[in-house]
């Protein structure tokens, strides 16, 4: 039933209104009319199966509500209907879909963007799983460590100070073979061959070597020196039982002259003229 009006005439006592009975009458059915609405049912429900409702609870007659903030990088603009939350930071985010990646599923395109964010653990028992966050990069406080995950483990990594320079290990080793990757070896003193050297086997060296070897070479030199075979040349003038000299160079007409140009004759101390004699072999 509707609550009922009480009619109070045009003016005072002039016979147009209800009467003082009617008047009480229409007031005690409005009492009850109010008294059979129960208003202790009257509520608000917050819908949806998940997310941060707004509704908090009901005061007698007071509903109340949490109010919406605006956080880091966001702000709220407000009009008589809508609240719009407002990213002041990261704009448009784009998220697309990978397929054929047997690491990921999605991917984030920031373009030129620079990200900033911590990502520090107190101790290494906090981090995550490392199976589940695969290649993800972390600081522990607690060792003051860096460490990246793979193959299911925390691996952590070596810091500057744990890494010795060569400039402070007078008698480094190489743990492997040294590959100079196309590059020059340049301003070497002494280099004490024990083994392999050129991918030759033990005792004997192989390869090629382009520039100036000062020094004695002891053992057996197998290759070219400046374009001659030094092998060859030995066989062929100095090896014992071969005096086959061959064709000689343009510049010595004799055996004589070859041997003269190429070796150094020490004849001694000459202190009166005298005909000195030098057996050069069967010619």
């Amino acid at each position: 039933m509707a609550v009922q009006l009480i009619n109070i005439g045009n003016i005072a006592n002039d016979g147009t209104g209800d009467d003082l009975r009617e008047a009480f009458i229409k007031t005690n059915a409005n009492f009850e009319e109010l008294d059979l609405r129960d208003d202790e049912k009257t509520t608000a429900t917050n819908l949806g199966d998940s997310g941060q409702g707004l509704f908090v609870q009901r005061l007698n007659y007071d509903l109340q509500f949490k109010k919406i903030v605006g956080g880091a990088g966001l702000t709220l603009s407000v009009t008589d209907n809508n609240i719009t939350i407002n990213n002041d930071k990261v704009y448009d985010l784009t998220q697309t879909a990978v397929s054929g990646d047997d690491y990921v599923t999605k991917q984030y395109d920031f373009e030129d963007a620079r990200i900033l964010y911590n990502n520090v653990y107190d101790t290494l028992a906090d981090l995550p799983n490392a199976s589940t966050y695969h290649g993800l990069f972390a600081h522990v406080h607690s060792t003051g460590g860096a460490y990246y995950s793979h193959g299911g483990a925390w691996i952590e990594l070596a810091l500057k100070s744990d890494i010795p320079e060569i400039s402070d290990d007078t008698t480094p080793q190489l743990g492997g073979d040294l590959d100079g990757g196309g590059y020059d070896i340049t301003n070497v003193n002494d280099i004490t061959i024990n083994g392999n050297f050129f991918g030759g086997t033990t005792g004997t060296h192989t390869g090629e070597v382009i520039g100036e070897v000062t020094g004695d070479v002891t053992g057996n030199l197998d290759g070219n020196v400046r374009g001659v075979d030094v092998e060859a040349l030995y066989n062929q003038y100095f090896a014992p039982g071969t005096g086959d000299f061959g064709g000689l160079d343009s510049i010595a007409n004799n055996a004589l002259e070859f041997i003269i140009f190429n070796n150094d004759v020490d004849f001694g101390t000459i202190t009166t003229p005298a005909v000195t004699s030098l057996d050069a072999g069967a010619l």
